[in-house]
């Protein structure tokens, strides 16, 4: 049996002994104040059994009915709980100010009401501080809010006592109804919070602070991989709490990587949200969708590289979206032998070529770095040249034709082919269609590169170099 069902049947038996004690006072007292404690503690007889019964149900697991399990019988319990006494108390109220009016306050054996409220405050005190220690010692909140409502009957207690003291030792017994109305107020007021609370859990008022969250949200941004958080949203059943993550992540991310990111969300959480079991529901979405910015991007840094020749390289290319907005990072390597002045000036127009090239870019963050560049002609340098136009239209109709062969290409341009002592280098730049995802272009690059190569049968072939660009805008070359 579980722990915390045990504790329950104990609390169970503390309350029906208490209710037993204060009946048996009420009766020989005829108190209404005394009345209006006995009742809250008549009433704890059904919600302790129903607490009890929703523990053994929450352990179950979810079933095809229940889905996100079944701890919403506690949210239930507690409306009903608040119906319930919220109705009882006022019409305890209408019969303390029927009293009041009638003038008919009276209490019998006020002696024998003290010593039962005595015995009844103590097991009351005594069993709601072992049960919160219980709950603190095994962290149960369950625990915890049985303790906390016995402790609440030990309060409510003293204001009876204080009525029997009174009668007892002062002869005052007019004040009854008056501390039965007092009585009945605050456990009105209890009864209320508990109608709110378990109306907030049934309706999904999202529990967790929303700077809580944002600052969850800036942790799972931070993520390697990760290039935007799209929405979080949290939903709380019982002690559970359901957290949902929709991300942007970088195009072709591994399995490993997504599950390393995942993992790291579920730490988030606990570090985060610790007073609840979180179950965390993560979706991954490449920032390429179905048609792929980041695809197009770097397709037309490479284009572009030709009419920058003082650019040597790209470097640590990365295209990232934050809400919507899209944004470029990466290194530009230049001749180390310019100017910062004549760097910044190369880095501002390809900035701004590229905006105009790709308007969807919000913000381009370029890096600059130096190496050196190819160094002046020299007798010992190797000197490229250009094969001879009759070899050329060879090369370029056998691999036309290799490039008809496959469906998904849809025309070229800018071959070149060079030699440079005994080995030989070509490139060319292929036309696709921009919807296709960036990893199937690339396999279809390398699967052409190796057709062209058996094709050619060039010994010396030493590199190919085909970029892929899409085909959309495209009047130059030769469209298939």
């Amino acid at each position: 049996m579980d722990y915390k069902i045990k504790f329950g049947i104990l609390a169970l038996m503390v309350i029906l002994i208490q209710s037993a004690l204060k009946l048996i006072g009420v009766i020989l007292t005829g108190s209404l104040s005394f009345l209006s404690e006995t009742v809250d503690t008549l009433i704890d007889i059904i919600f302790i059994s129903l607490t009890i019964y929703s523990i053994q149900l929450s352990l179950k697991p979810p079933d095809y009915q229940h889905m996100y399990g079944h701890t919403k019988i506690d949210s239930v319990g507690a409306m009903v709980q608040g119906i319930v006494l919220i109705n009882i108390y006022i019409f305890i109220i209408i019969r303390a100010i029927q009293v009041i009016l009638e003038d008919s306050s009276r209490i019998v054996n006020p002696d024998i009401g003290f010593q039962l409220l005595i015995l009844s405050f103590t097991i009351n005190l005594f069993f709601s501080r072992f049960l919160i220690w219980q709950g603190k010692k095994r962290n149960s909140l369950s625990l915890k809010m049985q303790g906390l409502n016995l402790f609440q009957d030990s309060i409510r207690a003293i204001l009876v006592l204080i009525n029997f003291i009174f009668a007892l030792f002062f002869k005052i017994e007019y004040l009854d109804p008056y501390f039965s109305i007092a009585l009945s107020i605050f456990i009105i007021y209890g009864a209320v919070k508990l109608l709110i609370e378990g109306t907030r859990n049934l309706i999904d008022v999202n529990p967790i602070s929303a700077l809580i969250l944002e600052e969850m949200k800036l942790n799972i941004f931070n993520l390697d991989h990760v290039n935007g958080v799209e929405e979080l949203k949290v939903r709380a059943s019982g002690n559970m709490l359901f957290l949902e993550v929709h991300l942007s992540v970088e195009d072709h991310i591994s399995i490993i990587h997504a599950n390393e990111i995942t993992k790291a969300i579920r730490t988030l959480t606990k570090k985060y949200i610790p007073f609840y079991n979180v179950e965390s529901l993560v979706e991954m979405n490449p920032l390429s969708g179905e048609k792929s910015t980041g695809e197009k991007v770097i397709n037309i840094i490479h284009s572009m590289k030709s009419e920058f020749p003082k650019i040597l390289n790209f470097r640590d290319v990365n295209v990232f979206r934050v809400e919507n907005n899209t944004f470029l990072s990466l290194s530009i390597v230049l001749d180390e032998s310019l100017s910062l002045e004549e760097a910044h000036e190369i880095c501002n127009n390809f900035e701004r070529e590229l905006k105009m090239q790709s308007s969807s870019i919000s913000r381009i963050i370029t890096h600059i770095e130096a190496e050196p560049a190819i160094k002046l002609l020299s007798p010992d340098q190797i000197v490229c040249e250009r094969i001879d136009p009759q070899r050329m239209q060879v090369i370029q109709k056998l691999i036309e034709d290799v490039l008809r062969e496959e469906s998904q290409v849809k025309g070229y341009h800018g071959l070149e082919c060079w030699t440079a002592m005994d080995l030989c280098m070509l490139e060319l730049h292929i036309f696709f269609d921009g919807s296709l995802n960036i990893s199937v272009v690339h396999d279809l690059i390398t699967k052409l590169e190796q057709k062209v190569r058996e094709k050619l049968k060039i010994e010396n072939l030493h590199e190919i170099i085909f970029h892929s660009e899409p085909i959309k805008g495209r009047t130059d070359g030769i469209i298939f």
